[in-house]
């Protein structure tokens, strides 16, 4: 995929939301464009007459999985990717068929034909609100055996390996439908000529890659009202609230213009837009923020707004030299990378004293076995002390440092935590976890993920306008925090929204009427 196109998964393998089948803490979800719907279907796998139940899980696990690409563009996201609380055998139907050759009108093999029923919830977009089914095509079989020709005509990114096809398939492609229909064709030609021996099947249904079938789509899941955090909790009766905000790379962290790179930068113009008073009180490594050099000598009064147009928007430089401007922007993108930079805002909630403590790390999550432990570091480092934790950047196809399979409840404070999570798929791979582990569950915890992939540009907008609603002091409901993260995109898009819901928040006690709640914004600390 074209990087600028999607989010698609971080690179680390080892991590996300692992296919263990978790199950939602709650029937409803908080959503703009999107809504969650129950989900249903029947479909069936081929298997060897000996398979185990094992291997049978394994089949089907893996053809429903690739419903994930396939309902990319549909903008359909199942919850149980790994399809592993619709693994029970007691639901399945297994009936032995024989496999005939319809020019020689012989039997030449056997196959085991499994008839599961797969049963979820999805998130939906909301243009498909009057629609009560949707066809859809997923891979058939074991893929891998011809993942050739599959990655060249099904899939939205041909440079994918295997393993990563069930994300990119991409079924709605011209070059896929005219391999889908000539499969179709085919099995319907054999068919037509084994008419005499009702009940068996031929080589091509035997072996088929594609399998086309009709979900069902129940009623809508809105929650009854509208929900807010727990501002209470999140800002009252505590000395600092702490947010921990991690941004991914996308390739090379010392490049300025590397596209998640650059979303570290938007979050903090945006953030700082908002509110102008956050200033940094601690980085690790130490260094200089605001101390840049051309020809060796140091520019005097540098700002962060100089720093922010310098990186993003390539403007504002203090001379005119074109290696030295880009010289200039890979200082500030050294200034950044595989760095703690800790913000303070001080301000009074109904008139006492808080310190609002910003600790934001830009760095690199995989490429090195030491790269995804120090992540995960940062992450735990992150569950254990914070109150709010945000992520940007790639997802790891729902594997690396985020994982949640890496973690447990020992990992977790049990105050009460409220995390953003924009990645690709972050709905699929990441939040259904994290409840079971947070000590009491919902309670203490929200969640805001999206169902569809996330581009790229605009991560760092859609952390800060979330981040500064949260404190604003305004105690906006989560409808209008998820509002305020929608983007017009510069390629014309507007009110751009990934299907963004939230998890978790149908136990919030939280009323602003009964519960007025004043922030007022110190001066800076220097």
């Amino acid at each position: 995929m074209h990087r600028l196109a999607w989010i698609s998964v971080v690179s680390a393998w080892m991590l996300a939301c692992s296919d263990d089948g978790a199950t939602s803490m709650n029937d409803d979800l908080t959503g703009t464009s999107s809504a969650e719907r129950p989900v249903s279907f029947t479909s069936w796998v081929y298997v060897s007459p000996s398979a185990s139940d094992g291997e049978i899980s394994t089949a089907i696990a893996r053809e429903i999985k690739t419903s994930l690409g396939a309902l990319r563009d549909d903008k359909v996201a199942f919850d149980d990717r790994g399809a592993q609380s619709n693994l029970a055998p007691s639901k399945w139907t297994r009936a032995l068929v024989d496999v005939w050759d319809p020019a020689t009108q012989t039997k030449t093999g056997q196959v085991l034909k499994v008839t599961f029923p797969y049963s979820d919830k999805a998130v939906v977009t909301k243009a498909l609100a009057k629609q009560s089914a949707i066809d859809f095509t997923m891979l058939a079989g074991d893929y891998a055996q011809h993942a050739a020709p599959l990655i060249q005509s099904c899939s939205d990114d041909t440079t994918t390996d295997t393993d990563s096809l069930w994300y990119h398939f991409a079924p709605a492609l011209s070059s896929c439908q005219s391999l889908i229909q000539s499969e179709a064709t085919r099995i319907q030609q054999e068919q037509s000529k084994l008419a005499n021996h009702p009940g068996v099947i031929g080589p091509s249904e035997a072996s088929r890659w594609f399998q086309p079938v009709t979900a069902k789509l129940g009623p809508a899941n809105a929650p009854s009202q509208s929900f807010s955090p727990e501002y209470d909790r999140l800002l009252e009766d505590k000395s600092e609230l702490v947010v921990y905000a991690f941004f991914g790379v996308d390739s090379d962290e010392t490049n300025p213009d590397d596209v998640l790179g650059q979303e570290a930068f938007r979050f903090w113009r945006a953030l700082l837009a908002a509110q102008p008073n956050f200033r940094v009180t601690k980085t690790d490594p130490f260094a200089m923020l605001l101390d840049f050099y051309v020809d060796g000598k140091k520019l005097d009064g540098v700002t962060f707004d100089q720093m922010w147009k310098w990186v993003l928007d390539k403007t504002g430089f203090p001379t005119t030299d074109a290696a030295k401007n880009a010289d200039l922007r890979k200082q500030a993108m050294a200034k950044l990378a595989e760095r703690w930079i800790y913000w303070d805002l001080p301000v009074t909630v109904n008139g006492k004293s808080l310190t609002i403590e910003v600790r934001s790390f830009y760095g690199y999550e995989d490429g090195t076995p030491e790269a995804r432990q120090h992540a995960q570091w940062r992450y735990l480092e992150a569950f254990w002390y914070g109150d709010v934790f945000l992520y940007n950047g790639h997802s790891h196809f729902g594997h690396g440092p985020l994982e949640p399979s890496l973690y447990g409840p020992q990992n977790f404070n049990d105050r009460y935590q409220i995390m953003l999570v924009n990645s690709c798929l972050s709905y699929n791979y990441y939040h259904e976890d994290f409840f079971r582990m947070k000590p009491g569950g919902s309670k203490n915890l929200e969640i805001v993920v999206n169902g569809s992939p996330s581009y790229v540009w605009g991560g760092g907008q859609v952390v800060a306008n979330f981040l500064s609603g949260l404190i604003s002091g305004k105690q906006p409901a989560y409808v209008d925090l998820l509002n305020a993260t929608h983007l017009n995109l510069p390629w014309g898009e507007k009110d751009y929204d990934p299907m963004r819901v939230v998890d978790g928040e149908l136990d919030n006690a939280y009323s602003k009427s009964k519960s007025p709640i004043t922030i007022v914004v110190g001066a800076p600390l220097y």
